[in-house]
């Protein structure tokens, strides 16, 4: 599970079909996501939409992924 994006979308105070949207995916998609059941690696583009939604950087994501040290 991906803790971190559940606590980044919680503190925009987004639901999982708000997010969705902003990602321009389905609710179910990004509840995958955020379970870890699917992107098991995490790529740029998606990594860049998160970051630009959840206002962090690119590196920290990449950094929760286990991808950047």
């Amino acid at each position: 599970m991906r803790n971190y994006l559940k606590r980044l979308r919680e503190e925009k105070k987004l639901s999982q079909q708000g997010a969705a949207e902003l990602l321009g995916m389905t609710r179910q998609y990004y509840n995958l996501i955020e379970n870890g059941e699917r992107q098991k690696k995490m790529d740029i583009p998606l990594a860049l939409k998160l970051a630009e939604i959840f206002d962090v950087s690119v590196e920290y994501i990449l950094e929760q992924e286990g991808k950047v040290s």
